[in-house]
C-alpha cells in the first residue's frame, strides 16, 4: 500500500484537532502549518484515507466531498498516526 506524506499530514492535522473538520478548515490548517493543499489534492487524499479506513467522512446533502460537510480521523487512523509521529 502506497502512503504518500500529505496523506500524513492530513492525518496529524486531524489528530491535532481533536475535533471534526470541515473541509475548509482543514485546508486552512494545513496551509497555516506550512502544507498548503490545493482542493483536488486534498479531495484525492481524503478519499484514499476514507477507502482505507482512516477517515470519516460526512457530506451534506446535495453537497460534493471537496465543498461541504466534515472529515474525522478513526481510532485506525489514529493508532496508525501515532505509530509514525510522536506528538
Amino acid at each position: 500500500m502506497t502512503f504518500q506524506y500529505a496523506w500524513l499530514k492530513i492525518l496529524e492535522t486531524l489528530v491535532r484537532a481533536k475535533r471534526s473538520l470541515s473541509v475548509a478548515e482543514l485546508r486552512d490548517a494545513m496551509a497555516a502549518r506550512g502544507f498548503p493543499l490545493r482542493p483536488p489534492e486534498l479531495a484525492e487524499g481524503l478519499r484514499h484515507l476514507r477507502d482505507q479506513g482512516l477517515v470519516e467522512t460526512l457530506v451534506l446533502a446535495g453537497g460534493e466531498p471537496e465543498e461541504s460537510g466534515t472529515v474525522a480521523i478513526t481510532a485506525s487512523g489514529e493508532r496508525k498516526v501515532r505509530n509514525i509521529i510522536r506528538l
